[in-house]
């Protein structure tokens, strides 16, 4: 029942947004009562902990997979890029900022993943991607990992992007993709586009064979 709760609120929540959703919510979501849900939480902060201590154990999982997986550092930054338009894909955009506003806790707990564990792991892309050859050899790993995690936050004030005229989603991509095409050499460029088009990828391929087949 607990897990329940715990994947019920964090539905509700990514796509209503944290305020306004209600214990009741919850609960008629479910067909519990509401004083099912405080047996297990006392209230709904600590609920919005949960959830969010939830969120961050998937990611961090995620990230791990990803750096074990990835080919090479480009293709783990393309696989995680796609993560943050899935991510994305159904969050609603007031998410972070009514986090932020409404349960400091919660948002500090996204905080310190971010400066700690999220650093880490862009830090340690950027090493890679140099020691590779696909990003540039003058980059500093440790100064643009801190400004890759500032910057993440960008999308999310509606003062630089008022909601009424920008996709949260969109917004995120385009600072994302400006950030990781600035750090690349040419051959990380065309590494990158080959994975954003694989198409091209297995068109490539095939001639490959056929020039060999004509060898």
């Amino acid at each position: 029942m607990e897990n329940r709760i715990l994947f019920k609120a964090r539905d509700l929540m990514i796509h209503n947004g944290v305020k306004h959703v209600t214990m009741d919510d919850i609960a008629n979501q479910l067909g519990i009562s509401k004083k099912t849900i405080y047996q297990f939480y006392k209230d709904k902060d600590a609920l919005v902990m949960a959830v969010v201590n939830f969120e961050l154990e998937e990611q961090s999982l995620k990230c791990k997979q990803t750096q074990e997986t990835a080919d090479n550092a480009v293709h783990e930054m393309f696989m995680l890029l796609e993560d943050i338009q899935q991510i994305f894909k159904n969050m609603n955009p007031l998410t972070m900022s009514e986090l932020a506003k409404y349960f400091p806790d919660a948002f500090e707990r996204i905080q310190k993943h971010k400066d700690v564990f999220m650093h880490q792991i862009i830090r340690d892309n950027l090493v890679k991607g140099v020691a590779e050859g696909f990003y540039r050899k003058n980059i500093d790993p440790e100064i643009l990992s801190i400004y890759r995690i500032e910057t993440s936050f960008v999308p999310f004030n509606t003062q630089l992007y008022p909601l009424s005229r920008f996709d949260i989603g969109k917004v995120t991509m385009q600072i994302t993709e400006n950030f990781v095409y600035g750090l690349m050499t040419i051959k990380g460029i065309e590494l990158m586009e080959k994975y954003k088009h694989p198409e091209t990828m297995i068109a490539n391929a095939m001639v490959d064979v056929i020039e060999q087949i004509k060898k």
